[in-house]
């Protein structure tokens, strides 16, 4: 492993723990185990490597990919063929399976003080698609398009940092491994038939 990488596995971890402004340069250097000078070698400031450790994540997962890949598939599938394959599930399974990025969302909603944004051209690609669905009539054109995917983002999110409360009102019969997917499955049922403004 490069200490590059060391580096910023030291960062996510303290990331996680403590949160952006509870994070210090100087404690990831220490759990790094390298010089804090070196850290300054690799990464300008705390907000480079915080973007960094992000940009890792998502990354790796090809989330961007993905994303679009869903909103197209839509497109050239239809909504029905989305709905068999769960492609809507995409962000839902990225959080899911990265507990660490759903950990520091709920550290920046605390906070308030740096946002996440996706790639400008991801960000393009996807609401340029909902807009050619907007003009064949697949989707309703009264919604601006970029509030289907905060509705849906916020939702996805929503449930992975509040769903031990939230499912405890009405989950006792069911496991969370069952409750995260009927949650899911009932997204895609409200949002995509809203979406197209079926009654």
């Amino acid at each position: 492993m490069s200490t590059r990488d060391s580096i910023m596995d030291a960062a996510e971890e303290i990331f996680v723990n403590s949160g952006f402004s509870g994070s210090s340069m100087k404690s990831i250097a220490e759990r790094a185990a390298v010089a804090k000078s070196l850290l300054y070698h690799y990464f300008a400031s705390k907000r480079e490597l915080w973007d960094e450790v992000i940009h890792r994540r998502v990354s790796q997962a090809k989330l961007p990919q993905r994303m679009i890949e869903m909103v197209s598939s839509i497109a050239s599938d239809g909504l029905e063929a989305v709905r068999t394959k769960k492609n809507h599930t995409t962000y839902f399974e990225f959080l899911r399976d990265n507990p660490q990025f759903v950990r520091m969302l709920a550290w920046l909603n605390a906070e308030q003080s740096l946002w996440i944004c996706p790639p400008p051209e991801v960000r393009s690609e996807i609401i340029g698609t909902l807009k050619e669905l907007q003009k064949k009539g697949v989707f309703r054109d009264d919604i601006d398009p970029r509030m289907f995917v905060i509705c849906f983002m916020s939702l996805c999110e929503m449930w992975f940092i509040s769903r031990n409360r939230i499912s405890a009102w009405f989950g006792e019969d069911m496991s969370e491994d069952e409750m995260s997917k009927e949650y899911i499955d009932s997204i895609g049922k409200i949002l995509l038939e809203g979406m197209t403004g079926s009654k």
